[in-house]
């Protein structure tokens, strides 16, 4: 069998760890987090959880669509009717999911959080070593390496395959800044999130966050929602101070629906880098054989199944983290 480091521990990474494991080979993933997930994130606070990160998915492609089910039977997912539109969410929370994936590796595999991947080094006689953040040579010997990391950090760490490399250069993600607030006392707050139309230009969308399938009602917090900005508001306003960005975001929440707002009990503000891509490339995912070096995620993948269908978010991701656990697969043969 042949010994495999993931780095990314998102949906794709743990995606192309379970394929792989399940294929015979022996998986290390590093994280540079506390935990998976990815954007496929959660915040814990004393007014409540926040998915603050992806606010749900959708399944586009038939493939997809039956994973989803699976997950849906085994209670890791469920449907949201509060956003209006076919959106799936994690149970209990978003990031959830991706906990239930970790878990779900094999006995053998590892996950290595708190652990940035610097560079890839080559290995002696062959292979690849990883060079940490804090310039330590990771002790592990891989015979093939996943990246599965947003396209802006991934085109380092592909430096030794310069197509690979240039083609997540020239790959962009949009940045977003969320807000993440809490009330104590009702308003006319409606059920449902989803912002129809900002005439501030501030706002992308919104929930609701109790109002969400499995999420807990906290005595205190009469409702909590998740503020995301706009691509081109939160690049413009990199720099912002954080309480600036909420005090933004709500004033631009309380336009939208028409309604005056007390003040908040909870208020966070947390700025995205890399939150989507809104032009993937149409490769599923990319590879190079004699190098054994791959990489996958939302960066790849734009095309669906179906003649005209656009994956996008998590969806995009999974189908990329699959192309590309197959082409390992066939490449790297266990013994």
């Amino acid at each position: 069998m042949s010994r495999i480091a993931v780095i990314g521990a998102g949906i794709a990474g743990l995606t192309v760890a379970a394929e792989l494991q399940a294929a015979g080979h022996t998986v290390t993933v590093f994280e540079k987090s506390r935990g998976p997930g990815g954007r496929c994130a959660t915040r814990r606070s004393a007014a409540g959880p926040f998915d603050h990160g992806a606010p749900g998915f959708e399944a586009v492609t038939a493939a997809f669509g039956s994973q989803v089910l699976g997950w849906q039977r085994a209670g890791w997912v469920a449907a949201d009717p509060s956003a209006g539109t076919a959106q799936m969410i994690g149970l209990p929370s978003m990031n959830a999911l991706a906990q239930q994936l970790a878990s779900g590796l094999l006995p053998g595999a590892s996950l290595r959080a708190e652990t940035h991947v610097f560079a890839l080094e080559p290995g002696a006689p062959a292979g690849w070593r990883l060079r940490l953040l804090d310039g330590q040579l990771d002790a592990g010997h891989f015979d093939a390496v996943a990246v599965a990391v947003p396209a802006e950090q991934a085109a380092a760490l592909l430096a030794p395959d310069a197509a690979l490399a240039e083609a997540m250069r020239l790959t962009r993600s949009e940045p977003c800044w969320t807000a993440m607030v809490g009330w104590a006392n009702a308003w006319a707050a409606p059920a449902t999130g989803g912002v129809a139309s900002d005439p501030t230009g501030v706002l992308a969308r919104v929930h609701r966050d109790d109002a969400r399938t499995g999420r807990p009602a906290l005595d205190g917090i009469a409702s909590r929602w998740v503020l995301h900005a706009t691509p081109q508001w939160s690049a413009d306003h990199l720099d912002m101070a954080p309480a600036d960005v909420i005090a933004t975001l709500t004033a631009a929440l309380a336009k939208s629906l028409g309604v005056d707002l007390a003040p908040t009990v909870h208020a966070a503000a947390h700025y995205w880098r890399y939150a989507q891509v809104p032009d993937a490339r149409t490769e599923p995912c990319g590879w190079n054989e004699s190098l054994r070096l791959g990489a996958c995620g939302d960066a790849w993948h734009a095309e669906g199944d179906v003649a005209g269908s656009r994956p996008v978010g998590l969806e995009r991701a999974w189908l990329s983290a699959r192309a590309l656990a197959r082409k390992m697969a066939l490449s790297l043969s266990p013994d």
